[in-house]
């Protein structure tokens, strides 16, 4: 598990994960809003996983996109995976 320490570190940091949505990404959201961290995720599924966080739909592969939701944010776990349609 992680140490104590470490997730307060994250406490009212604003933190964008993207693939937030998916297997992995959903555990990260749960551990950093348990935090106390102001959390966002960027995904192009049209889901809510956790209402502690801020949901953002938008395409990643997109630079002027990327460089608009993260000019905020202290950390971004980047945890998305290519989407085949």
């Amino acid at each position: 598990m992680i140490e104590e320490y470490i997730l307060k570190d994250f406490g009212n940091k604003n933190v964008l994960i993207t693939g937030g949505t998916g297997l992995i990404g959903r555990q990260v959201v749960d551990i950093l809003c348990n935090s106390g961290a102001n959390s966002s995720i960027v995904s192009l599924d049209k889901i809510n996983i956790d209402n502690r966080a801020k949901h953002i739909y938008g395409d990643i592969t997109n630079f002027e996109f990327c460089k608009e939701i993260t000019k905020d944010k202290d950390f971004v776990f980047h945890l998305a995976g290519i989407k085949v349609l």
